[in-house]
């Protein structure tokens, strides 16, 4: 029998579950480098020092993502191949991520409040190319991943990325703190890499400078670019499989009726909607940790780097739990049980103030240790159930109409920034606690579906 018979998907299944977790890797690595609680708050708050840039800073990775999905999703629907799409999109982040670090490094001190409209923008630009990305990745993943698999990719993704993110914690340590305390292999491997950034800075950007502020955060940047890149070239390993798609790309302006339509009949959808608005505004704090933490708390901020490792380990610790759960009960329980734990970080963040100052520090380990178990989870349930519920034909539109929608919902943490200088910083936190609790009444409401894949169409990829 000729080989060429049998469908793509089945060849190539192992190659592109393997592409693709390779790419979920770097890219996991590649946000703990600049992660979005806590090293990127600490740097913005150390520039300007405003409670109000924190909080669009927080906001800003999640509306860039989101607000380009539904115009994209018109552009991707009747098309077979996505992965262009995907392409450029990554391309514009690295090259985004790239101008972060050279304005880091050319502007440094000399104009704060420059070089974090500087950062804002190119970080916007960053996010947006990301929601560029977004759409095609997610279509692909779910054509070369079936369905009772999907779970368990997403686990494995975080695992793997996950576990190198702790290593990236204490490097992030070292580089924010003192990297001679560190001895042995993980000594060495920073005074290198720091060495070898240092080399390329003075020689590419004519300047002559140590790795003190803001200059170690354009190491953490220059690293983050890297993984990137990296995760960028893997997915382009993936085989994309062919699946049937609308014949002709609909008008844009009955494609913006499609939306409302899904919401009217598919009550399933609502109230998966209603859930994430509920996610998003209980994390309106989330960006005030950090900053509470140097501010009020005086925790230095080498120890953003053991808060990168607590999280990172115990999402590792947690997603062989994760992806069980989601195979064994359904992804529905994935949401059900991650929203139980969304009130813990700020209800622990608020007792913070009243504890003991020997408990205060413990306080917040266990903030990002919860916060890593719970942000593993929300993936993999996030990602899986999304995927599950949404029409193979429509996809792109399901998602991206959703994820628009969701797009004012995104600028909770700027709410939580304009708030914080009025209430402080624990009543921001009592707020959070309140909508948890919400969110978690509305997850109990969810159902259990899964659409399957429709075959895949005769057209073969050459």
């Amino acid at each position: 029998m000729n080989r060429h018979r049998f469908p793509p998907q089945q060849k190539n299944l192992r190659r592109n579950f393997r592409f693709a977790l390779l790419q979920g890797t770097f890219m996991r690595i590649n946000l703990a480098f600049a992660d979005a609680s806590t090293v990127l708050p600490a740097f913005i708050d150390k520039l300007s020092g405003s409670p109000l840039l924190v909080g669009l800073t927080g906001s800003m990775m999640t509306a860039g993502w989101m607000w380009p999905q539904l115009l994209i999703s018109n552009l991707l629907e009747h098309r077979p191949r996505k992965m262009p799409f995907y392409a450029l999109g990554m391309s514009v982040r690295v090259l985004a991520w790239l101008a972060v670090f050279f304005c880091t490094i050319t502007i440094g001190e000399q104009n704060p409040m420059l070089l974090a409209g500087c950062f804002l923008g190119f970080y916007f630009l960053s996010s947006s190319a990301m929601g560029v990305s977004t759409l095609p990745y997610m279509d692909i993943v779910s054509k070369a991943i079936e369905p009772q698999r999907r779970a368990r990719f997403f686990s494995l993704r975080q695992l793997y990325g996950g576990f190198f993110a702790i290593w990236v914690g204490f490097l992030v340590r070292a580089v924010l703190g003192n990297e001679a305390e560190f001895t042995g292999i993980l000594g060495a491997v920073t005074r290198g890499f720091k060495t070898l950034t240092m080399y390329f800075i003075c020689t590419i950007c004519h300047v002559d400078t140590d790795l003190g502020f803001p200059y170690n955060y354009a190491f953490l940047f220059i690293c983050s670019v890297s993984a990137a890149f990296l995760s960028f070239v893997s997915f382009l390993g993936v085989r994309e499989p062919i699946h049937p798609v609308q014949s002709t790309r609909q008008p844009l302006s009955r494609h913006l009726k499609q939306g409302p339509h899904f919401l009217r009949t598919d009550a399933n959808y609502r109230q998966f909607i209603f859930f994430r608005i509920g996610a998003h505004f209980s994390g309106m704090a989330s960006p005030f940790y950090i900053p509470y933490a140097l501010n009020e708390l005086n925790v230095s901020e080498a120890t953003i780097g053991f808060f990168i490792v607590c999280s990172a380990l115990s999402g590792v610790v947690s997603n062989t739990l994760w992806g069980h759960i989601g195979e064994k009960y359904g992804v529905r329980w994935l949401l059900i049980i991650t929203a139980g734990l969304m009130v813990i970080p700020p209800a622990l963040a608020f007792s913070s103030g009243i504890v003991p100052p020997a408990l205060q520090l413990p306080a917040f380990f266990l903030i990002f240790t919860v916060g890593g178990i719970l942000g593993n989870g929300m993936m993999v349930g996030f990602m899986s159930y999304m995927l599950n519920i949404a029409p193979p034909r429509h996809r792109p539109s399901y998602i991206g109409f959703m994820n628009t929608l969701l797009l004012p919902a995104s600028f909770a943490p700027l709410i939580g920034g304009i708030l914080a200088p009025y209430i402080g910083y624990r009543w921001l936190f009592a707020i959070s606690i309140g909508i948890c609790i919400i969110a978690f009444r509305i997850a109990t409401g969810l159902q259990e579906i899964m659409h399957e894949e429709e075959g895949e169409s005769e057209t073969q990829e050459s």
